[in-house]
């Protein structure tokens, strides 16, 4: 039976930071899951609005989280993949 051997890598700063920052956004949107109507309703929103409102912001952070992705992406193909694979 083969020893198993750990991807080093796997453990570098680059993955640990982006780990970090999927673990904030998780979090951001279980809180304002949480927090939603309470606050809404504390802000004096009726119940319809309540959900009207919360339902948008909700659209709005999963807009960001999605356009935020692609550009980080991007980014990250361009600055890091891309000269890793060119040899530059």
């Amino acid at each position: 039976m083969e020893k198993i051997t750990y991807y080093k890598p796997l453990w570098s700063l680059p993955v640990i930071v982006a780990a970090l920052g999927y673990f904030v956004d998780i979090y951001d949107l279980l809180l304002f899951g949480i927090v939603r109507v309470p606050s809404l309703q504390g802000l004096g929103f009726s119940e319809t609005e309540v959900t009207h409102v919360g339902t948008m912001i909700v659209n709005w952070q999963m807009g960001g989280l999605l356009l935020g992705g692609i550009l980080w992406g991007i980014l990250g193909d361009k600055k890091a993949v891309y000269p890793f694979f060119s040899g530059r």
